[in-house]
């Protein structure tokens, strides 16, 4: 092409046909621009596979890690719900017109499980991916705006339960230093201590960190609950949605 063009340059130049000439060059410097302009619509379109094709595998993958979040919600919410209800059935045995000292011993003594559960770890791989490419700015809008507010919205109910959960070890931290637990495993300290911490007690302080410890297990367990069962009905949403743009 360019051969030809070099060639029909060098005749119109040697016959000094300064009119065609002149039309020539503009002619050839179209054809040049015009080359220009499909080769960079060429590479455009080319980049632009690329990028709906990374986009495209990172929607898959944000999919599957919502999938697998789902099923530890499955997993992690029964203990929440279940953990819920005792420390309820705890505090209205307390609230009840006919309850003793004894059965605030009793409760505080040998049922009361100050044990909580650390938050779920969920899979956020792929949308860190999303974030830090850039590529969310490239999902259809609607989509956009679903994945933002879902990921946002979570890490506010994380960093509220994180708080939450760091007040009630502090209670948790409190009553260790006076009293004994006995529900559980981990906290039996044998006959001896146990007789000598209970031998003695404050009733008023004790009822006092009953109420503390328990209303602020029963914030946490609520505020646990809430963001799961948000979690689980929104990544649902999620994965119908995203199986849409697929």
């Amino acid at each position: 092409m360019f051969t030809f063009l070099r060639k029909v340059r060098r005749s119109l130049m040697e016959t000094g046909s300064v009119k065609k000439y002149i039309l020539y060059a503009i002619g050839e410097i179209v054809l040049i621009v015009v080359g220009i302009m499909i080769a960079l619509q060429i590479n455009t379109w080319n980049e632009n596979k690329k990028t709906a094709s990374k986009v495209n595998e990172l929607l898959i993958a944000l999919q599957e890690d919502l999938i697998q979040d789902t099923l530890l919600i499955n997993e992690n919410l029964p203990f929440i719900v279940d953990q819920y209800d005792f420390n309820e059935s705890l505090r209205d045995r307390v609230a009840k017109v006919g309850a003793t000292l004894d059965t605030l011993i009793q409760i505080m003594r040998h049922e009361f499980n100050p044990n909580w559960r650390a938050q779920i770890t969920y899979n956020t791989n792929a949308y860190n991916s999303l974030n830090q490419t850039g590529l969310i700015e490239n999902l259809p809008n609607e989509l956009k705006s679903e994945v933002k507010n879902f990921y946002n919205k979570k890490a506010t109910y994380r960093s509220r339960i994180e708080k939450t959960t760091n007040d009630y070890q502090g209670k948790i931290t409190s009553y260790v230093d006076t009293y004994t637990f006995g529900s559980t495993g981990i906290h039996d300290q044998g006959p001896l201590v146990d007789g000598l911490v209970w031998k003695n007690i404050d009733p008023a302080h004790l009822a006092a960190t009953f109420q503390g410890i328990s209303n602020f297990k029963r914030i946490l367990f609520t505020e646990t609950r809430e963001e799961l069962e948000f979690s689980l009905r929104n990544s649902r949403a999620l994965i119908k949605m995203i199986d849409g743009h697929l």
